[in-house]
């Protein structure tokens, strides 16, 4: 119900806003210049009124007859009701009952095509979207004893002539006046929009319902919208002057909300992609709070050997930049080096090389009933029986390896032969 009483606030104040708007004067603003399309002038001539939806907006400049003996009215308006668009209309309707007659016109929808100008004329409303009224004159004229003696020939022959024809007349009616034809669009919009206008009568009544039910928040809105409308009143002028100065403020912001549009437009795929990621930011949003827990230990750790590991951070900078320049300098012999290895590797030279490794070892080694033994021989000084090599057993000398208490002597000796020998 609340909403329902700011939607009736605001509409109240649109109203009072195009209220002020069409109370102001149009006086010191630009004109533009159109034309209108009659069957029949019906009296119009130079300096009578031209209305928009009923408001004043300038005056018939001039009366011409068309090559095909139509009424072209000449017309000068404000230039802020222009441009006419192609569905705009216009009729001659009296002041009164014995006035003059004006030029009532809808300037069309904002959705349809503006009308341009032809044949060195300005934008013309076309005669197909023109109406003209009965005057009382002519309708009084029809009883007169010439008028009605004709009326009645008229109507006679206009029965023979349309009979079996009713196609055609119903074409002649809607030609002859176009508010037919728009009553006619209109009931068959109406007709294919049942189902919505029930929907919207229902909703109607249960409006109805709740606004019977709220009487008190009813009667507090109504309060508010007279006191809207007597603020509204007081302000008139400022308002009058807001509005005013409204199509100059929209004709500059025109091209930035040009450029607003084309960046919704340009946005429109990147938004849906966020609406469709949102599932898993929220996921990943409610996870990070756990995360964050287990995560807090781990990241006090690592301040401290952070704080310890910085010296030696930059005690190794210098060997960093080392091996940046050396990796830097020996980056074309790396390349060469890897076609080298991909080359071996391709024609099998570690497989190969292994194999005469192997075959080299096996072909030298010695071997008994146990295993193989590669032949190795230390060249060193004689120090004394049992540094030599002997296939059978010396006397004082033993082949086993480990302490022995009464070897040790000579094998002292050995140790230090072969010592010297390398330090030489």
């Amino acid at each position: 119900m609340r909403r329902l009483a700011w939607l009736a606030t605001a509409l109240i104040a649109a109203g009072a806003t195009a209220a002020v708007l069409a109370s102001a004067s149009a006086q010191g603003s630009d004109t533009a210049r159109f034309d209108v399309i009659f069957d029949d002038a019906r009296g119009l001539v130079g300096g009578q009124l031209v209305k928009i939806a009923g408001a004043k907006a300038g005056t018939i400049q001039n009366v011409v007859v068309t090559p095909d003996f139509k009424a072209r009215i000449e017309a000068l308006i404000d230039s802020r009701f222009m441009p006419f668009h192609q569905d705009a209309t216009c009729a001659i309707r009296p002041e009164g009952l014995i006035a003059e007659n004006y030029v009532d016109c809808d300037p069309g929808s904002a959705n349809s095509p503006a009308l341009s100008g032809s044949r060195g004329h300005p934008p013309t409303v076309p005669v197909t979207h023109t109406a003209e009224p009965v005057s009382l004159l002519d309708l009084f004229n029809i009883f007169n004893l010439p008028t009605r003696q004709r009326f009645m020939v008229l109507t006679d022959e206009l029965g023979i002539g349309t009979s079996g024809r009713g196609s055609d007349l119903n074409d002649i009616l809607l030609r002859a006046n176009p508010t037919l034809a728009a009553v006619r669009n209109a009931i068959g919009i109406l007709a294919r929009q049942r189902a919505d206008l029930k929907t919207i009568i229902d909703a109607t009544d249960a409006i109805a319902a709740q606004g019977a039910t709220h009487s008190a928040s009813v009667q507090s809105f109504l309060q508010q919208a007279a006191a809207l409308s007597t603020l509204t009143a007081t302000h008139r002028d400022a308002v009058s002057q807001a509005v005013a100065r409204l199509p100059r403020m929209l004709a500059v912001a025109q091209p930035a909300l040009q450029r607003l549009d084309s960046f919704a437009l340009d946005s429109t795929p990147l938004l849906q992609q966020l609406h469709a990621a949102v599932p898993s930011l929220e996921r990943l949003s409610n996870n990070l709070g756990p995360f964050e827990a287990a995560a807090a230990p781990g990241l006090a750790k690592l301040t401290s050997a952070l704080t310890k590991a910085i010296p030696s951070i930059r005690r190794s900078t210098p060997l960093l930049q080392t091996l940046t320049a050396y990796s830097t300098r020996s980056l074309p012999s790396s390349k060469l080096f890897a076609r080298l290895s991909k080359n071996l590797q391709r024609h099998g030279f570690v497989e190969n090389f292994l194999s005469i490794a192997y075959y080299i070892g096996a072909s030298l080694s010695r071997f008994d009933s146990t295993s193989h033994l590669l032949p190795l021989e230390l060249i060193a000084p004689s120090h004394g029986a049992c540094s030599n090599y002997s296939s059978t057993p010396v006397q004082g000398c033993s082949a086993h390896y480990g302490s022995q208490p009464s070897y040790k002597p000579e094998r002292d000796q050995a140790l230090q032969g072969l010592a010297d020998y390398l330090l030489k």
